[in-house]
């Protein structure tokens, strides 16, 4: 009886040992939280955690630029935040925060700019119909612009979808690479596209031209030349030439 018992004591200590270990670097619902998982360059970043998670200190992370946040504040009912900006290299990076006396860990990804209105190809041909368009979240205004196209402006833009609008222009007649430019947001964006001459075309392949054969005329062969004797004609006597 009392070499059971021992035994039994023995698993709820190791029971108790592996739900006390904390786990280092745990990515968990508790602790601290970001405001979004995904950022553009320089975008601001905003940390907060409950204070019942019990953190400590600024969080820092390679992905904010000087690494760490502003200290901590009261940002609503048993909140606090904090701000930092994101890194202007897209990429994935680790927020950390020590909460509990652990290290918390958050992912988030910092992402290329995306160009607030677009074409609808990157390549045309002489004279193509181009499609500028954008969100209605753009804010874009006014007509876009390029000396790509023929007359330079693109038309007005008008609805055409559900918070789209789109406007159309012609390709320049020249080749080469040119820019689209439309404010949004009020600044003056930028989209490249390129005009590429058309392929010369090509001849009609023609069919191979057979020699014919001619074919001799029925009853038509070749004589042999007459060889006229030499001497008296009366006679009919001399040699031959």
């Amino acid at each position: 009886m009392k070499v059971i018992t021992r035994a039994a004591v023995g698993l709820a200590a190791v029971a108790t040992a592996f739900t006390v270990a904390p786990f280092a670097h745990a990515q968990s619902s508790g602790g601290f939280q970001l405001d979004k998982t995904e950022y553009a360059p320089g975008d601001y970043v905003t940390i907060s955690y409950d204070v019942t998670a019990r953190c400590e200190g600024k969080a820092k992370s390679n992905g904010f630029i000087n690494w760490y946040s502003s200290e901590f504040a009261v940002g609503g009912p048993n909140t606090y935040v904090a701000k930092a900006n994101a890194s202007f290299v897209p990429g994935t990076y680790t927020a950390e925060l020590t909460c509990k006396g652990e290290t918390v860990t958050r992912d988030f990804t910092v992402v290329a700019p995306r160009p607030k209105f677009t074409l609808d190809k990157a390549e045309y041909g002489p004279g193509d119909y181009v499609t500028i368009s954008y969100d209605v979240t753009a804010r874009c205004e006014g007509r876009a612009s390029s000396n790509g196209f023929i007359n330079r402006y693109s038309s007005e833009f008008a609805v055409g979808g559900p918070n789209t609008y789109v406007a159309k222009a012609n390709a320049s007649f020249v080749p080469g690479s040119y820019t689209a430019e439309l404010t949004c947001g009020g600044k003056q964006e930028q989209v490249p596209f390129t005009v590429v001459a058309n392929a010369p075309a090509q001849p009609p392949a023609q069919a191979p031209v057979q020699a014919v054969a001619t074919k001799p005329k029925a009853g038509s062969q070749a004589k042999s030349p007459i060889v006229k004797p030499k001497g008296a004609p009366q006679t009919g006597g001399g040699a031959t030439a």
